[in-house]
């Protein structure tokens, strides 16, 4: 009961010196540190019964062309910063294939002026003092091998490559150590490698009217989708360059998907390098068709229902139309043709009055 009294005042203590954009760390983060700490002391340079495992990276980075965000960078006008993201020494060997890529965005930045912040992970071992959900998830097992993510081994790990490094005093303030968190905009305490009153990251941009970020760096899955999501729901355009970021795991094009999906514009470092040489233009938005009634999903008939009997082989579009949900093709074609009565009857409609449907030929369809 004594402690319980006395950590109140204490703690209230702790939230008065919160630095600015902190906030205090909930109860449940030093949940199990002990254990952790005895399995770190008993397993340091083990990886028996580490909660991860090794192999060669084979990635390659296609190029895709389904975008699945509406706007367009000429849609209006931006300012925009670019966001570099663990390209730091410990992780050389797995974004070394990114490395050009983000110069060339480096380069364009840079002749416009616009700011550049970089993030690196800072963290050796157990010991330096943090404690939170990532190190339950990951573990200490094997924390002082390369295949435990959450720490850095080599003694200058934590450097931001030479390649994509800060050049001038100005953005060497702009360099984050994480040690807490994925996420570059949630970093409890906040570090800057050069201290300079600066507030969170969030409160930099601000400061600068920043509006659209761009990531890149790694890892994909982690720190790089987390981000995109904080920066999405702080009501950013997200930017995504997808052959400048990286991960050491199997879900990196996972990753890109649900970006693509869900909060962020998946683009190739080379189409923002001719957005900005360019002069980044505004350009209004071209009105978009859209594609009315049910759609049906594509796809192939399995191989052990197919037959070698071209009497009893069903036709090429039967293989090709499956109703989704379990409904069968007949209910399919059913819906199909109700959801294409309305379409065609207001494609009539237009065509009696002399008009067309489309006020330019070349409107792209969605």
């Amino acid at each position: 009961m004594v402690f319980i009294r006395w950590s109140l005042p204490l703690l209230s203590l702790a939230q008065a010196h919160l630095g600015p954009g902190e906030q205090p760390l909930p109860k449940i983060a030093k949940a199990g540190e002990q254990n952790f700490d005895q399995m770190a002391a008993a397993g340091i340079n083990s990886v028996n019964g580490i909660s991860a495992t090794g192999q060669r990276n084979p990635l390659q980075f296609p190029y895709l062309t389904d975008f699945w965000c509406a706007y367009e960078l000429s849609d209006r006008s931006r300012t925009m910063a670019l966001l570099i993201d663990d390209m730091q020494v410990e992780y050389k060997e797995y974004v070394q294939g990114i490395v050009a890529p983000i110069q060339e965005l480096l380069v364009e930045f840079r002749k416009a002026k616009l700011p550049i912040f970089w993030s690196t992970w800072w963290r050796w071992g157990p010991e330096d003092g943090f404690f939170n959900s990532m190190d339950r998830f990951y573990c200490p097992i094997g924390w002082n091998t390369s295949l435990n993510a959450l720490y850095n081994h080599k003694p200058n790990g934590g450097d931001v490559l030479p390649e994509v490094a800060p050049e001038t005093e100005e953005e060497k303030n702009r360099v984050m150590h994480k040690s807490y968190s994925l996420d570059m905009f949630d970093e409890r305490p906040m570090k800057w490698k050069v201290p300079n009153n600066q507030g969170t990251l969030h409160q930099e941009l601000q400061k600068l009217g920043v509006d659209t970020v761009v990531q890149v760096g790694a890892w994909t899955d982690d720190c790089i989708i987390s981000t995109a999501f904080h920066a999405f729901s702080l009501q950013y355009d997200v930017v995504l360059i997808e052959d400048g970021v990286s991960t050491a795991s199997k879900q990196h094009f996972n990753a890109i998907e649900v970006m693509r999906g869900a909060a962020a514009k998946v683009l190739l470092a080379q189409d923002v390098v001719k957005y900005f040489k360019a002069g980044r233009p505004v350009e209004p938005p071209l009105p978009k068709a859209k594609l009315a009634g049910p759609r049906l999903a594509l796809k192939p008939l399995p191989s052990d229902l197919r037959s070698s009997n071209a009497e009893t082989q069903p036709s090429t579009a039967q293989n090709l139309l499956v109703a989704p949900q379990g409904r069968t093709f007949a209910d399919g074609a059913i819906l199909l043709v109700v959801g294409c009565i309305g379409p065609i009857s207001f494609a009539a409609g237009w065509i009696l009055r002399g008009r067309s449907t489309f006020t330019r030929r070349d409107a792209p369809l969605l």
